[in-house]
């Protein structure tokens, strides 16, 4: 559902690049700058989509959100901020939320149609001050406190200090919601946020094992009420019963996580890895890919097979144990996928939209 690091750093690197002032107008701040309205925003750069009530919301670069609608039809909604959006979640069919860049946190409670700020890098570099500052404060006032412990909330001040010097520049990488008012975001350098309101107010969520404040890439609430975020150095973290527990699954960054119908947990990412969990993420067993390029998503079609995005085109499996790549005629590298309710795919990734029709995606799975 989300654009691996690696990905979302590189793109927005390239934009930055082509951006980058050649004359004395100073440009506003993009997070006060509205996304600019275009007829070809659907072919450019786009990193998530979700099919929601029919239609399919998709968010990508300069600060895009598109939704086409059932009848073929793709609007740009009016968005506030003109910056590299990475992730979006719907939890019903008129509440969503969009992360991305400069920490930005969207909200829209109209199906897509239009959205206003929440949160932004400003106000979490704030948050996490404080939440660092009263960490060292209360390690230096207990008596006998772990010396690990207190060199880690040190470096994490230190962190988090250097870090708001350089302004509101603490991406957020992915969303997710249990309800219309209550979710978490992850991000850059270890950002895990909290919010029980609908995101009107947000708290900084510690405990996780990260004290080199890895980057986090995916967060995704299970069925049975737990909660796992993946990232750098294919570390997975679990929360259940109010309590984190982590492993590391391989050295490889992963990028996504996904549930399928009948509760198996898929994690994949860099390099093909790819690894699967029949118990809510307490175990897992790697899937061999059959390519060594990385996976960005995953999404489950009607008759239970798995799609796979990847960085060489599209991956199927039918029984999850073994995954074959297919040839679709664009080679564009795709990074989300969305099935349309006539089993046909919305895919999205660096040429923009491309709807793949059901007789053409039968062809490839033949």
């Amino acid at each position: 559902m989300k654009m691996p690091t690696v990905v979302r750093y590189g793109l927005a690197l390239s934009l930055t690049c082509l951006l980058s002032p050649t004359f004395a107008t100073v440009l506003p701040d993009r997070l006060e700058r509205p996304a600019r309205l275009t007829a070809k925003a659907q072919h450019g750069p786009l990193t998530d989509a979700q099919s929601v009530a029919g239609r399919v919301v998709m968010v990508g670069a300069d600060g895009h959100i598109l939704v086409r609608q059932s009848n073929g039809h793709v609007d740009q909604a009016k968005v506030p901020v003109d910056l590299l959006l990475t992730a979006l979640y719907f939890v019903d069919d008129q509440h969503g939320w969009a992360v991305g860049h400069d920490g930005v946190v969207l909200h829209s409670d109209d199906a897509g149609a239009s959205w206003a700020k929440q949160l932004d890098g400003r106000t979490i570099n704030t948050m996490l001050l404080k939440w660092a500052q009263d960490e060292v404060d209360r390690l230096q006032a207990t008596p006998g406190a772990d010396e690990t412990a207190l060199d880690n909330a040190r470096f994490a001040l230190d962190d988090i200090s250097a870090g708001a010097d350089a302004g509101p520049s603490r991406p957020l990488l992915d969303v997710w919601f249990r309800s219309a008012s209550e979710g978490w975001v992850v991000g850059a350098y270890g950002t895990v946020l909290h919010t029980t309101d609908g995101g009107q107010t947000w708290g900084y969520v510690p405990g996780l094992d990260n004290p080199d404040r890895l980057h986090l890439n995916a967060v995704l609430g299970l069925s049975n009420g737990d909660l796992l975020i993946a990232g750098e150095g294919g570390k997975v973290y679990r929360r259940s019963a109010g309590q984190w527990q982590s492993q590391a699954l391989t050295q490889a960054s992963l990028y996504n996580l996904v549930q399928l119908r009948d509760g198996q947990v898929l994690a994949m990412g860099f390099g093909g890895a790819l690894f699967s969990s029949q118990d809510a993420g307490q175990h897992w067993h790697a899937i061999t890919s059959p390519t060594a390029t990385s996976l960005y998503s995953a999404v489950q079609l009607p008759d239970n097979s798995v799609l796979f995005t990847g960085q060489t085109g599209l991956l199927h499996s039918t029984d999850r144990q073994h995954v074959r790549a297919l040839q679709p005629r664009n080679k564009a590298v795709w990074l989300s996928t969305a099935v349309l309710p006539d089993g046909s795919l919305a895919l999205v990734g660096n040429r923009g939209l491309r709807l793949l029709e059901r007789d053409e995606l039968k062809e490839y799975l033949q």
